[in-house]
């Protein structure tokens, strides 16, 4: 009787293995093409979801315009923001190409409506499409807010450092523009006294003209202490500046000889004579039009006096100051007057 069911039991598992290799290419193709539609019917049921974690999520800043139109300004605590990290119950057919971006982790600076220490939410976006975010590690922060000023009228001052190229004279520059605006926490705007641009003289090119440069700037208070830009808008006519344009004029410069020649009319005292004329200084730097300083080699006093120095009957020397006068084509003297002397002596 056992040995009959052990046959039967054989026979079985023969009639099984037989079923099972009869044709069996096909009902793999079957197995597999099953699992396919299975999974497929998964990915597009946005009902069935799995978890995603995001570390490491960057926090983003929003409406902080918006906020300054309203009158604040934040001054601590955007620097420092944490990131989060984020649990996501995710849709199938999404999970493999969604991101952190997609959940657009945020603060809305639009919900601060006073000064002082103020917590703001950390915020996310959740969607039919990515998820729902079910948990995340930082909720708000904590950040301080002050009143946002605007001073108009704050003057651009020229630290000018260096010198002008060998062979030249720099005249006057000029700023573009002469005043800005300052905007932004009150209690460092209420600092400001004036816009210092530090313009090198010595970078310019050697060459006659104006040079206009783009010189960056900084803020300083009364005591002459720089005051940090990072939180401050400087703007002239509404347009935001990060520097000034300076217009330096550049002349070309020589020395000359201070000529005397006809400068002294008249005779001494009988038994004098006239020993000596000289003039201090004996040479001048001379800045002007490019024609006239590559041709000029004196400077004549005479032209330069209505009357010459009369020295009828003297004994004694006479001292004369006399001033240099600029015609259109001389810029600058390095001295604007010369002292001439008339020594007299006894024959």
């Amino acid at each position: 009787m056992a040995e009959n069911n052990k046959l039967g039991l054989r026979d079985r598992l023969n009639k099984l293995l037989h079923i099972c290799i009869r044709n069996w290419p096909w009902k793999l193709l079957s197995f597999v093409l099953a699992i396919c539609i299975w999974s497929w019917l998964i990915t597009q049921d946005e009902t069935l979801t799995r978890e995603k974690v995001f570390s490491d999520v960057p926090i983003t800043v929003q409406n902080a315009d918006t906020l300054r139109r309203s009158g604040y300004i934040v001054t601590q605590g955007l620097d420092d923001l944490p990131t989060v990290r984020i649990r996501v119950d995710v849709p199938q057919r999404n999970y493999n190409t969604v991101t952190a971006a997609n959940y657009n982790m945020r603060i809305d600076l639009s919900r601060i409506h006073g000064e002082g220490e103020q917590t703001v939410s950390v915020l996310g976006s959740n969607s039919n499409t990515y998820g729902t975010i079910t948990d995340q590690s930082v909720n708000s922060v904590t950040l301080q807010v002050e009143e946002y000023v605007t001073r108009s009228r704050i003057p651009v001052r020229l630290n000018t450092i260096g010198s002008a190229p060998d062979g030249f004279y720099a005249g006057d520059a000029r700023v573009d523009p002469s005043y800005v605006v300052v905007s932004g926490p009150k209690s460092l705007v209420e600092q400001v006294v004036r816009c210092v641009a530090d313009f090198d003289m010595s970078a310019q090119m050697a060459q006659s003209g104006t040079e206009r440069t783009a010189v960056p700037f900084r803020l300083v208070d009364a005591d002459g202490n720089e005051i940090s830009r990072a939180l401050i808008d400087v703007t002239s006519e509404s347009v935001s500046l990060d520097s000034v344009t300076v217009e330096q004029p550049l002349y070309m410069e020589k020395a000359v000889v201070i000529n005397t020649t006809d400068l002294v009319s008249g005779t001494p005292q009988a038994g004098y004579a006239i020993k000596r004329v000289s003039a201090e200084p004996a040479t001048i730097e001379v800045a002007g039009s490019d024609d006239f300083i590559s041709a000029l080699t004196e400077l004549h006093l005479v032209e330069f006096v209505e009357q010459q120095i009369d020295v009828s009957n003297l004994s004694t020397n006479v001292t004369r100051r006399i001033s240099l006068t600029k015609p259109s084509y001389i810029n600058h003297y390095s001295s604007d007057t010369v002292i001439v002397t008339v020594e007299i002596a006894p024959q």
